[in-house]
């Protein structure tokens, strides 16, 4: 059955709430949970949630007021998540990401064939990407970076969309306004989908054809549309549409990075690495960019994103596996190849900031040597 959207009055004990549609305070509410006592409702209304969506599969039957004394199961405040660890996470973020991959199909397909596009899929997969950011990011951003898709667009809106779930998990955004924004993510390409042509067109030229194809698609909140229509404006004033600065919503600047990093670092353009990227962007602050948040976003990814392969001051090539916050340029790495002899090592994993030996000499392209980075996980 179909997900269904629900006025807080309608919403009964016993409803599983997949997501939080409209909503007059910015409080951080989960996306998924059952509410299970008149109470629990009465809370999400104190919240200033006005609408959700449920899920009637997931309906508890015989709900009575005996079972709702019972400890409520419900949406509640996010609260801080111990970080699971690499291999745990692994599994997981695979099949979120494959999840997300098969949604977004759908939806650029049915751009291209002009008809309708299933938000609660896209609402489903947002929400997948988030939690697994919210377990350990490392993860996902190293997933997403060693993934391979021949279509250029279906890549790029997925990258985004999982830089955009780290970047509003860093800013602590609430857990609607954070799957908002990866659902923009997810759609603010669309147009590009219904012309091959438009492919190869400046962003700002598709932005009307992705609100076309989107105006027909119920439950699209009007914030998701806002961002879409600003990503390309420029502080200054320039970009399309040319508004004021302080006309620019914050979702719409966080997009505005996400999209041009994701362009600039995409394994699939063959353009420059992380570093030289993230160099490259601040040179557009703050006459383009937002330079706070362009810095904020630079440090949650990292200089040397999980996934990048870098060469070590000994020649050795090695895989990114996670950031190091506190130590931005010492993250933790597998070594698996000598550059300089050209030959395999046993692979082994370094956390660079607990040695002298090995330093981060630069990115590098994999290709350049043969190898396939998925080969090395």
């Amino acid at each position: 059955m179909a997900y269904q959207e629900v006025a807080i009055a309608d919403l009964r004990p016993g409803d599983y709430v997949v997501q939080v549609l409209q909503q007059n305070r910015d409080v951080a509410v989960k996306h998924a949970g059952w509410v299970r006592t008149a109470q629990a409702i009465e809370l999400l209304r104190q919240k200033g949630v006005k609408a959700v969506l449920i899920d009637p599969d997931k309906a508890l039957p015989g709900t009575t007021e005996e079972s709702q004394q019972a400890q409520p199961e419900t949406p509640s405040a996010t609260e801080p998540a111990v970080k699971v660890p690499f291999s745990d996470e692994w599994p997981k973020a695979q099949r979120a990401l494959q999840q997300t991959q098969l949604v977004q199909r759908q939806v650029l397909d049915a751009a291209r064939q002009q008809h309708h596009i299933d938000l609660t899929l896209v609402y489903e997969v947002s929400a997948g990407l988030a939690d697994s950011i919210s377990r350990n990011q490392d993860v996902l951003l190293c997933l997403n970076r060693i993934a391979e898709q021949s279509d250029t667009l279906l890549q790029h809106c997925i990258s985004c969309a999982v830089y955009m779930a780290a970047f509003a998990r860093h800013l602590n955004l609430p857990d609607h306004k954070t799957q908002s924004l990866i659902t923009a993510s997810l759609l603010h390409d669309v147009g590009k989908a219904i012309n091959q042509a438009k492919l190869q067109e400046e962003d700002h030229l598709a932005i009307a054809a992705s609100l076309h194809a989107l105006q027909k698609t119920v439950k699209l909140s009007g914030e998701v549309s806002l961002w879409i229509s600003q990503h390309c404006s420029h502080l200054d004033g320039t970009g399309s549409p040319k508004i004021s600065e302080r006309q620019i919503d914050k979702g719409s600047r966080m997009l505005a990075i996400v999209n041009n990093y994701e362009k600039l670092t995409s394994p699939l353009q063959g353009k420059l690495g992380p570093l030289a990227a993230s160099r490259q962007l601040l040179e557009r602050t703050p006459a383009q960019l937002d330079a706070e948040l362009l810095q904020m976003f630079i440090k949650c990814i990292g200089i040397y994103p999980p996934g990048s392969v870098v060469k070590l001051s000994s020649g050795k090539l090695a895989l990114v596996l996670e950031n190091n916050p506190k130590k931005p340029l010492l993250p933790k790495v597998k070594v698996f190849y000598h550059s300089v002899h050209q030959h395999h090592v046993p692979p082994k994993i370094l956390d660079l900031s607990r040695q002298q030996d090995e330093q981060i000499d630069s990115c590098i392209d994999l290709k350049k040597y043969g190898l396939d980075v998925r080969n090395y996980i």
